[in-house]
């Protein structure tokens, strides 16, 4: 791999972790959809799985004494039944609906009361654990999940980022973990992996300064219509395959 597409990389994990920084998510959508350019498919799930994991960790870093802990038995529990379900059927799961089913949950649950109050019955952390952990095998970036059972259970931002930093980081350990078993090389690709680290390393401190400059009502109005936007553009490329 040469050094142009080495820096690019750095460059590119840098933006991704800034957006994810400031927002919570976002990030990692970008990421999965661009990271093709530097990497096989094949390898995509798993760097991207570890570029994710830098990127959540030292977010959760930046913002370790506002994690909202009550959340996080609950969200292991169903990360571990997540693995168990979803790696025996890894290799066969069909996986080009899954984005569509997302988009549609998600505007179900933000903008139409009946349904949301159907779902605010159903959802909770162990669920979430279980459904964001699994689909982390096979999809790269189902954390709008997390992020929207946050956004209607806590009220301040930097609860809610410090708190998804922590449980998307626990879904992309479970990830690489897994990846490794099934003997995923990681090594082969290590100038690729330092390059994301690091940048998403300093895209989790950019991210984190640029966010306490928000007004924290502004950002959950902010936080709410981004997963809107994200979940319409699922809809609009499906739409338009």
């Amino acid at each position: 791999m040469d050094l142009t597409l080495i820096v690019s990389l750095f460059l590119l994990t840098t933006f991704t972790s800034t957006v994810a920084g400031i927002c919570g998510l976002g990030g990692g959508l970008i990421l999965a959809i661009t990271l093709p350019w530097f990497v096989p498919a094949a390898a995509v799930i798993p760097i991207h799985g570890t570029t994710q994991l830098a990127s959540n960790f030292t977010r959760l870093g930046f913002s370790f004494r506002s994690v909202y802990w009550p959340v996080v038995p609950l969200f292991i529990f169903g990360s571990l039944s997540g693995i168990a379900v979803f790696s025996v059927f890894l290799v066969n799961l069909s996986t080009e609906l899954i984005p569509l089913f997302i988009a549609i949950y998600l505007l179900l649950s933000l903008w139409i009361k009946p349904i949301e109050k159907i779902l605010a019955k159903l959802e909770n952390f162990f669920i979430v654990g279980a459904v964001q952990t699994g689909l982390g095998l096979v999809v790269g970036a189902p954390g709008p999940l997390t992020m929207n059972l946050l956004l209607k259970r806590l009220t301040d931002k930097d609860q809610i980022i410090a708190t998804a930093a922590l449980l998307m980081g626990i879904s992309n350990i479970s990830k690489v973990l897994t990846y490794a078993g099934l003997g995923f090389i990681f090594f082969d690709y290590l100038p690729q992996i330092i390059s994301a680290i690091i940048g998403a390393s300093l895209g989790s401190l950019i991210g984190t300064r640029l966010r306490e400059r928000i007004d924290n009502q502004k950002f959950m109005a902010g936080l709410k219509w981004l997963l809107t936007l994200l979940a319409l553009q699922t809809l609009v490329r499906f739409s338009y395959g």
